[in-house]
């Protein structure tokens, strides 16, 4: 599956989401770690959940890999001839990008106060929320 590596949780506060790439920064002397020069901010790349909690929790800029837009089935409008076809990547990376946006909503809510940690999967959920945007765990309203 092709994908892309996204900037997330940036302490600058922006209008808009990150545009910049992970291929786009100024690499470091750790693999894992480049540089920012429009925020000068270190940003970590996570391979894992656990990183990905570890360093924004610390406050640290991450990145992730996600599902390149190419991969995601397209949107089409009107009434096709045929039924359309998605094909199992498309649906794999459909399911993906859908957990990578929650995950980018869990973070951003972190901030919230009440949030808590979902016990199935250790994102943040605020304490409005009645699932885990990660992983639909039902905790409740907190």
């Amino acid at each position: 599956m092709r994908t892309e590596r996204t900037i997330r949780t940036c302490p600058v506060r922006m209008k808009f989401t990150c545009p910049r790439t992970w291929e786009g920064l100024q690499p470091t002397a750790n693999p894992d770690v480049r540089h920012c020069a429009h925020c000068n901010e270190d940003v970590h790349f996570c391979r894992t959940d656990e990183e990905t909690l570890r360093h924004a929790r610390a406050g640290h800029c991450i990145a992730r890999e996600e599902p390149h837009p190419d991969e995601l089935p397209n949107l089409m409008l009107g009434r096709p001839e045929a039924p359309l076809v998605i094909t199992p990547e498309q649906k794999k990376a459909s399911a993906r990008n859908v957990r990578e946006m929650g995950i980018t909503d869990a973070l951003d809510n972190a901030r919230f106060e009440g949030a808590r940690d979902c016990p199935r999967c250790g994102y943040p959920v605020p304490s409005f929320r009645k699932t885990c945007y990660v992983c639909a765990f039902e905790l409740g309203r907190g």
